[in-house]
């Protein structure tokens, strides 16, 4: 087919020159054509054998290609299966490495948490003060954001050991510390052991307060065995509390420092407590002087015949009300019955004013001093939150000073008021007692008058 195709090619072509060239021969033409078909025959055996050996080589390669697939796909299959292997042994160390990783973890807290404690311990130690390097290195190794290795834990333990050594040592090093001035100066400071750390000036000797990171705070020190030890002595008073004593010591209100912390409500409430306190002193004093007449001493009175006998009897009487009301009673015998028992109640009802004079004062003042307590507590808590909200909570001391003021004036307000209460309950209940005297000399001398008067 494709050799009729060429021919038929050739063939149109010539007829298509031939007006081009008229003076060729059908001879000729008939040559060219047979000609021209014997190169394409040329050409399609060519064609034929290239494509029978193109198509030899691709069978080739299709079977190349065939046993490479064959291959791959045998190499794909042990890859997946040892894949697999991989990802399950993979699947084994994570669970592995889980389980490690969490006992490094606790290693590692327990570790960390054994270095905190001990930082805070240090920053109170005495060894820690005159040695600040120890505090450093703790401070160092919890600074470290990768687990704490066997190297680390091996330097914390020799630190631990070194402290323990110095604890059973007496040291002398010239460092510094904060003066009782506020200022920082260099002194020869002793340590003993882990619960004595001080020095000698000529003015005296001090304690020495550690601090985290800072010169030790100076306290001075009252005892006379500590500068008996720094000269040489062989006892010494030690702070089993590591400073926690002295601190509480130092944190004792002296009278000034309470009176300033109250503020300004306080001293209102201690001028009311002042003049309470001496009504109260005064009016007991009164109302306890004054006698009782009593029964016995009544009877006696009354039994004697001369009104003028009782008058006088009764005169020599002092500090007594109920005399003093049966003399009244005596002095005006001659009126009727009805008139002498209303000079009874008015003599009473004086010698009560009398008797009750200031105790409303007292009662008064017991009122109010809980009152203006109760005042400086709403003051001292106004002062409080304004320091809230300017400055926030984060500092504590921001607020103390409302804190004092609120607490002081209640306790100052309250420890007046109680005392006085029960002075103006006890004077009061004098006073009832001797009403009930007056009243029961007033009666029975309004009786004896009657008596006589009848007869």
């Amino acid at each position: 087919m494709k050799k009729i195709f060429m021919v038929s090619l050739a063939f149109f072509s010539i007829c298509f020159t031939l007006p081009c060239q008229a003076d060729e021969t059908w001879e000729n033409s008939a040559r060219k054509v047979i000609s021209l078909a014997g190169k394409i025959d040329e050409r399609a055996l060519f064609s034929e054998r290239f494509a029978h050996q193109d198509k030899a080589a691709l069978n080739e390669k299709i079977a190349i290609l065939k046993k490479n697939i064959s291959q791959n796909t045998r190499a794909l299959e042990q890859t997946t299966d040892t894949l697999n292997k991989l990802s399950a042994k993979r699947a084994r160390l994570a669970e592995q490495y889980q389980k490690e990783m969490a006992d490094m973890k606790t290693v590692g807290g327990t570790f960390r948490n054994a270095l905190r404690q001990t930082l805070s311990r240090l920053d109170s130690s005495t060894v820690a003060a005159m040695h600040p390097k120890m505090r450093q290195t703790v401070k160092s190794l919890l600074e470290q954001d990768y687990f704490l290795g066997l190297k680390q834990m091996q330097t914390y333990t020799s630190l631990l050991f070194e402290d323990i050594k110095a604890t059973g040592r007496i040291e002398k090093k010239n460092t510094g510390v904060i003066g009782t001035n506020g200022q920082v100066q260099t002194v020869s400071l002793y340590r003993a052991g882990g619960f004595f750390l001080g020095y000698q000036t000529p003015k005296g000797a001090y304690f020495v307060l550690p601090q985290p990171g800072q010169p030790g705070l100076s306290v001075k020190a009252q005892g006379k065995q500590v500068l008996a030890w720094l000269n040489g002595g062989s006892t010494l008073p030690i702070d089993i509390t590591g400073g926690t004593a002295i601190r509480a010591a130092e944190q004792k209100q002296s009278l000034e420092t309470w009176v300033e912390a109250g503020g300004v409500l306080l001293y209102p409430i201690l001028i009311a407590g002042l003049i309470g306190t001496l009504f109260a002193f005064f009016k007991a004093l009164h109302l306890f002087m004054q006698n009782q007449l009593g029964q016995k001493r009544k009877a006696q009175f009354l039994d004697l015949k001369s009104s003028d006998q009782v008058r006088m009897a009764l005169s020599k009487i002092t500090r007594c009300p109920g005399a003093r009301v049966m003399e009244a009673c005596f002095s005006l015998e001659n009126r009727p019955i009805d008139s002498l028992d209303a000079i009874v109640e008015e003599k009473i009802l004086t010698e009560q004013g009398k008797q009750e004079r200031f105790l409303s004062i007292i009662g008064v003042l017991a009122s109010i001093a809980p009152l203006l307590g109760l005042l400086g507590t709403v003051t001292g808590m106004i002062s409080t939150f304004r320091a809230i909200t300017i400055f926030g909570t984060g500092d504590p001391r921001m607020m103390s000073t409302g804190i004092s003021e609120a607490l002081v004036t209640t306790q100052a307000g309250l420890a007046i008021a109680i005392p006085l209460l029960l002075a103006h309950h006890f004077l009061k209940r004098r006073v009832v007692v001797l009403v009930e005297d007056m009243e029961a000399c007033g009666m029975g001398t309004i009786a004896r008058i009657s008596k006589g008067q009848m007869s």
